[in-house]
């Protein structure tokens, strides 16, 4: 039992202005935390820590299976992975998962001796971290991505004006979610009309799609663009797309096998293909210049490409006769109207949080070269991936979502407070059966109006909250929980709590 006399939980009806993330701001007024707005950060205040605690805890229970490993690196600089290197020599030692919290992110760092094995274990944990995030009430999506570290999964929710978050797509339909770099796969526009003869036409000043489109009176997604990258090792490359469409880099990174690639400077063009920049087109490229389509330029009839030549274009191009390449992949960026897998519906643009980052494949522990184990005949390198949880993000979508923290995170059960000014006779009996139950409890022993210490009840957000009112022979308990409340004799309401959710049942941590 606690009081929250005793407790530093400054409740607030005030926002900061300054902060715009509306279930962050939830967890400030409602005394768990301080937002300071010099750094934007979270101060936490006691229980605010005992909240991060157990969404620590609870996320942790949910890889049990992986029977998880937790450290205290310190100021190590690469935290669990300076530990597995010292940890991992033998195959008895594997397979292992380490888990360390650093500020406010639970890291993750799973090693294993098979490299498919790790893969399946990364994913195994993944699912696990979803399915136990999404018990909370958020509702979460997958999202694929390609960084310049390699593959990244991020599991991302939509939200408000989060504090650390992105510009993502939406289906308003389906709620299907995803990043500007998702993968996607967008074919060439089928057309019956037969094939035109191709034809070089001036286009003097139409260097731009934009002058293009209105010189020639079309509409984007009817041109080809090429666009030339330098690609280490491999010399120059051009990528054709729609020109509706934007190049993604890292899909042409993950196309070229992870090679470094960059947009190709004026010298290095004009060197291959003259002065023809703006009029570039993948009709008669050099042999030297790899080519690589998009699925968006796959098929295309007709369409207007760039004669490599200053001042012209190329009409009536179609896809195998005119050009062509064996060398296709997704290398766009998704966009605004473009149509949801799922549902066909229209994507709009909305703001997404990043709860997960997920790597199955760590890329620091790919370079590293002592993280090295003996396999029974030589020393092999472990198979390792990692993945970072946003506690704050994960905390302040659930507020965002839910009136009431959910049980297996908060901070205490059951909440109670009274009318009057004097504790009526009937707490000490309803704390006892409360307590019986296993469940944690604060009580509200401050004066103040009955009004605004309802306003704070509900501002503590716990699972349950408990008003005892006078009845006409005693007290009755006014009990809210799941957004309902009803009404309850005490001895009622002791008999029910047997019934409340063992997963809710837990000692306060200290």
């Amino acid at each position: 039992m606690k009081w929250m006399s005793e407790l530093l939980m400054p409740v607030s009806r005030g926002r900061s202005s300054k902060l715009h993330d509306l279930g962050l701001a939830k967890i400030a007024q409602d005394g768990y935390g301080l937002w300071n707005p010099n750094d934007e950060t979270l101060i936490l205040l006691p229980e605010g820590k005992v909240l991060f605690q157990r969404t620590e805890d609870f996320l942790l229970r949910s890889l049990e299976a992986f029977r998880p490993q937790r450290l205290d690196c310190g100021t190590s600089a690469r935290g669990a992975l300076d530990a597995a290197v010292r940890l991992i020599k033998r195959a008895a030692d594997l397979p292992v998962l380490l888990a360390e919290r650093r500020g406010d992110e639970l890291r993750l760092l799973g090693l294993h001796g098979d490299f498919e094995a790790s893969l399946e274990m990364a994913n195994d944990a993944l699912r696990a971290v979803g399915g136990a995030v999404c018990t909370l009430g958020l509702r979460l999506r997958r999202v694929d991505r390609l960084t310049p570290e390699g593959h990244r999964v991020d599991l991302l929710c939509r939200s408000e004006a989060p504090l650390r978050g992105e510009e993502g797509l939406v289906c308003p339909d389906c709620g299907w979610m995803a990043a500007f770099d998702s993968p996607c796969r967008f074919g060439g526009e089928t057309s019956d009309a037969a094939p035109e003869e191709l034809r070089e036409v001036a286009t003097p000043g139409c260097s731009t799609v934009e002058k293009l489109c209105e010189y020639l009176k079309i509409a984007p997604s009817r041109i080809v663009k090429c666009m030339f990258y330098a690609v280490e090792g491999r010399g120059l490359a051009a990528v054709i797309l729609r020109a509706d469409r934007q190049v993604c880099l890292e899909k042409v990174r993950a196309a070229f096998q992870g090679a470094s690639v960059r947009p190709a400077e004026p010298d290095e063009l004009a060197a291959v293909m003259g002065d023809s920049a703006g009029y570039m087109g993948p009709v008669g490229l050099p042999a030297s210049v790899a080519l690589l389509a998009d699925f968006s330029a796959v098929g295309v009839k007709n369409a207007v490409v760039g004669a490599n030549k200053p001042g012209f274009h190329k009409t009536g191009a179609c896809w195998g006769r005119d050009f062509k390449t064996d060398f296709v992949a997704d290398v766009t960026l998704l966009q605004k109207g473009d149509h949801c897998p799922h549902c066909g519906t229209a994507l709009e643009k909305s703001e997404l949080r990043r709860i997960a980052a997920f790597r199955p494949v760590d890329p620091a522990g790919l370079a590293e070269p002592s993280l090295t184990f003996f396999n029974g005949s030589a020393k092999a390198h472990v198979p390792a991936w990692s993945a970072e949880i946003d506690l704050t993000a994960l905390l302040s979508a659930a507020s965002e979502n839910s009136e009431r923290w959910p049980g297996e995170i908060a901070p205490f059960d059951v909440y109670v407070y009274w009318e009057g000014d004097e504790a009526p006779d009937a707490l000490a009996p309803l704390i006892g059966a409360l307590e019986s139950a296993g469940l944690r409890v604060v009580g509200d022993d401050r004066g103040g109006t009955f009004e605004n210490r309802r306003a704070e009840a509900a501002a503590i957000r716990a699972p349950q909250t408990v008003c005892l009112k006078k009845g006409g022979d005693g007290w009755l308990l006014d009990v809210t929980r799941n957004g309902r409340t009803e009404t309850f004799s005490p001895a009622e309401f002791a008999a029910q709590q047997e019934t409340f959710s063992a997963a809710e049942r837990r000692p306060f941590r200290t």
